[in-house]
């Protein structure tokens, strides 16, 4: 272990994640507020509190594990007395090979290592990880052994199938519903009632998967609470309705999005978890390559133009803009955004939530944003007409305009956005670049093993045989699935001057399509077909996601 340490500022701006500007700022609000500058930083929104865990790590010699991406072996947490945990902070988190792999958040404490090294039997591999997961995941795992919450909701199942009169607190059972897909890193929580039954499933790295079957008498209860919570009318069961509502679960908030639609059945509820303290990450975490970043970069740092991340509901697509966000000097910018709802807070920029319900509409918001003397302009979304033409607007009057929109691969938005009434002219002078993405499974690293795939997928994607092909084969961590975690698959158009001038004509979308890939335009299914042969993902999940 090394004994020089370097401040974190130097190991941060180093690693590129921040600049000279951003740290001599942070050292003048530490002055004001006392915090370290790691914590204002983190505050800020400018770096993560994992991305501080990494610069130590690679200081330290120590690896780095991200434990939002893993699901922590219970059974390496019984190999440590609880008051060891509690009292060090430490995460006893995979047992392997005979050995138990703990992350700490200090390498540099040698009396603590020490301690653990005598405390626990059998090898010890250390790792280092961010200090607030470290203890999120303590809390959690100590919260659900002295509540067992998967055993209660087993148990009320029995209960109503024997008595579907018995009375119960059904806010509760949502209390303990929702929990559950917290601690289980759910994205959704869907009701689906049948005939008999109320279903229950998470979904989980993109994926549902069964979560508990009730019996039908506990339907109207359940789905009457969640209506309440959000403000829907428990009267109106024909009509679809959204809504949402705040939850708060060890200290963390979130706020839930509610949609219910009639089924055949009764009311189908869908609830969205979406944290209210989510970190922005840097482009190279999302999965972007080096060279993905760099164009990602230069688009950027346009001073003017109309730049939008494109790809199906749930894609990342936010994620990508705010860590776009990230590679702009924020102090230099006013950044102005409109959002629904807000799911990144960053203190350097000006965001303002979507409410529509009183007129503040996404165009309404870019009108008002154009007199707020503006560098960058980000809206949620371009839903329709009226937005799309003030994001030309406000593209062509000298602002960097960001924003999201719905389609299947980046040339298509050319098309979307004429039918939004864009003319070729606005489009060509305006459109500086366009991302599409999606989101696929990552590989276990714990069960890591080489394997064939089928020989029909290697043929159809035209990946060699003679390569070598990972998968997982299924383990605590990632639950037996084999996949943990998600990393991004995307193709980027950029819009240079040669390019401009050729939109500026009307051309079919092969034409585009031919006329961008002899310019060096990577399709999406390249960068997938790149992370399988790296061994990130597999062709299996490929074609689950792709096609």
């Amino acid at each position: 272990m090394a004994n020089q340490r370097k401040p974190i500022g130097q190991l941060l701006k180093e690693k590129g994640y921040i600049t000279e500007e951003y740290i001599d700022f942070a050292v003048r609000e530490q002055k004001a507020t006392g915090e370290k500058l790691g914590e204002v930083l983190v505050r800020w929104g400018i770096v993560t509190d994992a991305e501080i865990a990494y610069c130590i790590s690679e200081q330290s010699g120590i690896p780095f594990v991200d434990l939002e991406t893993i699901f922590p072996d219970p059974d390496a947490f019984k190999k440590v007395p609880s008051r060891i945990i509690q009292t060090h902070h430490i995460l006893p988190f995979a047992l392997k090979d005979g050995e138990i792999y703990v992350a700490i958040s200090d390498p540099f404490n040698n009396q603590l290592i020490s301690l653990i090294e005598r405390t626990i039997p059998g090898k010890v591999k250390f790792f280092v990880a961010a200090p607030t997961v470290i203890n999120k995941f303590i809390e959690r795992y100590l919260y659900f052994v002295e509540n067992p919450i998967d055993k209660q909701v087993e148990e009320l199942v029995e209960r109503l199938r024997l008595n579907p009169n018995l009375d119960f607190d059904v806010e509760e059972v949502l209390f303990n519903l929702l929990s559950l897909g917290i601690y289980k890193r759910a994205t959704d929580i869907h009701f689906t009632p049948t005939e008999k039954s109320l279903q229950v499933f998470l979904r989980i790295d993109g994926l549902l998967e069964p979560l508990v079957i009730f019996p039908q008498s506990i339907y109207r209860k359940l789905i009457n609470i969640i209506k309440i919570k959000s403000n829907l009318d428990i009267s109106e069961t024909r009509l679809p309705q959204d809504g949402r509502f705040s939850f708060e679960f060890l200290e963390e908030k979130y706020d839930l999005r509610v949609s219910t639609v009639r089924a055949a059945f009764g009311e189908n509820v869908v609830i969205r978890f979406l944290p209210t303290g989510a970190h922005v990450q840097n482009l190279a975490y999302l999965g972007f390559s080096e060279e993905q970043a760099s164009l990602l970069r230069e688009i950027s740092l346009k001073p003017y133009g109309m730049f939008l991340i494109t790809g199906p509901t749930g894609s990342g697509k936010t994620t990508t803009l705010f860590s776009c966000l990230r590679l702009l000097n924020l102090l230099e910018k006013n950044v102005l955004t409109v959002e629904d709802p807000i799911e990144y807070k960053i203190a350097l920029i000006r965001q303002t939530q979507l409410n529509e319900e009183i007129g503040y509409t996404f165009a309404r918001a870019i009108r008002t944003f154009l007199r707020q003397d503006p560098d960058v302009i980000l809206v949620g979304e371009v839903r329709d007409e009226e937005t799309a033409s003030m994001a030309v607007r406000a593209a062509l009057t000298g602002h960097l305009f960001l924003s999201t929109l719905h389609t299947n691969d980046a040339v298509s938005t050319i098309f979307r956005l004429k039918e939004m009434g864009v003319s070729v002219d606005l489009l060509a002078s305006t459109l500086k670049g366009v991302v599409a993405q999606r989101l696929v499974r990552k590989i276990c690293p714990n069960c890591k093993e080489r394997y064939d795939p089928p020989k029909e997928l290697l043929n159809y994607y035209d990946l060699p045989e003679d390569a070598e092909y990972y998968r997982g084969k299924g383990c605590p961590q990632c639950r037996g699935k084999g996949y943990v975690g998600r990393t991004v698959v995307a193709e980027i158009l950029y819009v240079d001057e040669e390019l401009t001038k050729f939109l500026a004509e009307e051309h079919t979308f092969r034409e585009i399509l031919d006329t961008v890939k002899s310019r060096g335009f990577k399709p999406l299914i390249e960068d997938a077909k790149r992370k399988v042969l790296e061994g990130i993902t597999t062709v299996e999940e490929i074609r689950r996601v792709v096609g």
